[in-house]
């Protein structure tokens, strides 16, 4: 059997079927016994588990294989089967263009709505009614592109290449912008078979840069570009979340963060160590058995040791192994403010060297119950001004507490 050649124009992308056919009109130059035919989509990779995906659009040329007469030779082979798309002019057969079933408009505005939410699956079809789709795994796509139609239903809109492993090449350009749910992903991605993908996305409720692992909502890196209503990120916002450790370092150089002219600086710890202490099974008392527990069930406070008690998690912690660390306010009514409101915190200064407290103005040491100064000798120099000593009594080289009269 000889297949015969032909070209002609995509009609439409859509399919029923969602198996990747096509219409193709042929004879569409001269206008005359214009021929419409579903063509069926070739790919040259591919099968059920790896494929190169690329339909073509209405309006291409495309360079089909035929056979119409199954009398021939036994007709093993009969219908149309896309060879691929011509490029430039032909003359004759650009000058009609060719309609689609159901062109949608796509709004800059519209909102996205999340795969589970019903009419994602097609268009409009009217509440309390579901669309009909195939089932997708016994469809002709491989896993990457088993969303193919879910736009639309009967219009593919991803193309891209992926193999057995699942490894993947991907443009998507799925939306609805009609009816009560539209949506739009527009998104370029590379994604290795085990799971890692890097993300172009021009989307609303992602409009960035998106890298991410195998851990799905644990570990990822979001670069935003844009904000909507529908998007938790703002614009120029890098948003990095990783259930892992967190370094950054620099092996020989500075190290600087700073807002240029914005908001605060802020480093904040949220850790309370209930996962990160081990058993949390408590007895009739609420009380851990045994680790440490939630601050809240009374098992990290109860561990603390030490002068500076329990330091394993929840901590924001300061180093400087070879110089000095400094904290500066530099505006002229700039307030270092040390806060720890809790009725048995503690604020410890701890040196093996001495610590000086400079002020200009005036230096208070107050408090509700006691101001206690230990030391060998204690200096109290007035530098020709006067020292004021005012209490109900005051006791001079007595043991203290003083005895009871």
């Amino acid at each position: 059997m000889a297949l015969r050649l032909k070209i002609g124009t995509v009609m439409s992308q859509g399919d029923l079927t969602q198996s990747g056919q096509f219409k193709v009109a042929f004879k569409l130059a001269d206008g005359s016994d214009t021929q419409e035919e579903p063509v069926r989509y070739v790919t040259p990779y591919g099968n059920n588990k790896a494929a190169f995906v690329g339909i073509p659009t209405a309006g291409s040329q495309v360079l089909v294989a035929y056979e119409d007469s199954v009398a021939e030779e036994g007709g093993m082979i009969s219908g149309y089967y896309y060879l691929g798309s011509l490029m430039g002019n032909i003359p004759g057969l650009n000058k009609t263009m060719p309609r689609d079933n159901n062109p949608p408009t796509e709004s800059p505005s519209t909102p996205y709505v999340s795969k589970d939410k019903q009419g994602f699956g097609g268009p409009s079809i009217g509440k309390g009614k579901a669309p009909m789709t195939l089932n997708k795994d016994l469809g002709p796509w491989p896993e990457r592109f088993k969303d193919l139609y879910d736009g639309k239903a009967v219009y593919p809109e991803k193309v891209g290449l992926t193999t057995m492993r699942g490894d993947t090449m991907l443009i998507a350009n799925r939306y609805r912008g009609e009816g009560e749910q539209p949506f739009q992903d527009h998104r370029v991605s590379l994604q290795s078979g085990s799971g890692k993908r890097i993300e172009l996305v021009d989307s609303p409720m992602v409009d960035g840069i998106v890298m991410t692992n195998e851990h799905r909502g644990k570990d990822y890196m979001i670069w935003s570009t844009g904000l909507s209503a529908q998007s938790p990120f703002a614009a120029g916002e890098v948003h990095w979340r990783t259930h892992g450790p967190f370094n950054l370092y620099t092996l020989l150089n500075r190290f600087h963060v700073w807002v240029e002219d914005g908001l605060n600086v802020e480093i904040e710890n949220k850790s309370t160590g209930e996962k990160a202490y081990g058993d949390t099974s408590t007895n009739s008392d609420g009380r851990p058995q045994t680790g440490l527990g939630n601050p809240g069930t009374g098992g990290y406070v109860a561990t603390r040791e030490g002068v500076f008690g329990n330091e394993t998690t929840g901590c924001i912690q300061l180093w400087s192994h070879h110089n000095n660390v400094s904290v500066s306010a530099l505006e002229q009514d700039s307030v270092i403010h040390l806060h720890a409101p809790g009725p048995d915190c503690r604020v410890i200064v701890d040196t093996g060297g001495s610590v000086d407290i400079v002020a200009q103005g005036k230096i208070t040491l107050q408090s509700d119950t006691e101001v206690e100064i230990n030391a060998p000798e204690v200096d109290i120099n007035a530098l020709g001004g006067n020292v004021y000593i005012d209490g109900t009594q005051v006791h001079l080289n007595q043991p203290h507490p003083p005895p009871q009269l």
